[in-house]
Order: structure tokens, then C-alpha cells, then sequence
């Protein structure tokens, strides 16, 4: 099953230094709804099924949440941070935690969560996108969208599949 989209990333470049900007990323690289958060939240859901099929999609998917991970990283670099796993608001740092992880066991439970998840990633992306005024970012998050979107898809097949 294809968890990412065929299109490549674009160049990961930003128009200048811009701090407010790179707070704000942060919170998708690290927050409590964050690519961070999604891997953590795969590789558990992997470790503790048993269908086989679920596993490997549920890893795949961790994979491409990781490629979000460095292009996000990479981001906030270059717009003037380092990308600690933390997330900012109002200038208040919070660091990563393990209680971002969703621990629920029953597989329906697991991917409606995931579908919420990736609702909210998207919204995330979407607000930075409206606040900001560089390009290169909006084309680099459209593009982790278009991913994000997919993975709701997969999830959704997968939730009609179960019994």
C-alpha cells in the first residue's frame, strides 16, 4: 500500500533567518501533535499488533513521518534555531514527553486516533502556512500535507477493513 506521494520534496530553503517562524515549526517537529509525536505513535502501534500487514504499513509510514522530521529539523536550522525536541507558544518552552504518545491498544481506537492526528498535523500546517509570508516554507509544508493527507486515507481503509 503507498504511504507517501509520488512527488518529490522540494529544496528545504527559507527567504531569511526568522525566528517566530522557527518557534512555530518546532511545535510541529516536537509538540504534542508533531511528526515526533507520529513516529512515536507508529512504532509503538508496530511493536504491540499483530497483523502482520498493519505492522508494515504502520512502519512505512513511521519512515515518511521521519523524512518530515529531518525536513522539519532542517527548517528550523536554517530559519535561525536548533532543532530541539521541544515545542514554543507564547515565548513558554515545552520539552518532548513520552505522555504525548498515544498508548491505546485496540486496533479501531489506534487508527481513529491516527486519523484525528493527522487531522490536527495538517490544521497545524496549515496555520503556519496562512501566517507566513515565505514561499519556500508554504511549498515545504504543502507538500508534507499532501503526504499527511494520504496517511488518512490509508488509515481510513484500514478502519473500514476492520471487523
Amino acid at each position: 500500500m503507498q504511504v507517501k506521494v509520488d512527488i518529490p520534496y522540494p529544496e528545504i530553503k527559507v527567504k531569511e533567518k526568522n525566528i517566530k517562524l522557527a518557534k512555530e515549526i518546532l511545535s510541529s517537529y516536537a509538540g504534542s501533535v508533531s511528526e515526533d509525536t507520529a513516529i512515536h505513535n507508529y512504532i509503538f502501534q508496530y511493536l504491540i499488533l499483530e497483523n502482520d500487514e498493519i505492522k508494515n504499513i504502520l512502519k512505512e509510514i513511521a519512515i515518511v513521518e521521519m523524512h518530515h522530521l529531518e525536513i522539519l529539523g532542517e527548517l528550523v536550522k536554517k530559519l535561525g534555531l536548533t532543532p530541539l525536541y521541544l515545542s514554543v507558544s507564547n515565548d513558554n518552552t515545552k520539552w518532548f514527553s513520552g505522555e504525548y504518545v498515544t498508548y491505546e491498544k485496540e486496533l479501531k481506537n489506534i487508527l481513529l486516533d491516527n486519523i484525528r492526528n493527522e487531522e490536527l498535523a495538517i490544521k497545524n500546517y496549515e496555520k503556519i502556512i496562512i501566517g507566513t509570508d515565505d514561499e519556500y516554507v508554504k511549498y515545504i509544508l504543502k507538500r508534507i500535507i499532501l503526504d499527511e493527507k494520504m496517511h488518512i486515507q490509508v488509515f481510513m481503509k484500514l478502519y473500514s477493513q476492520v471487523k
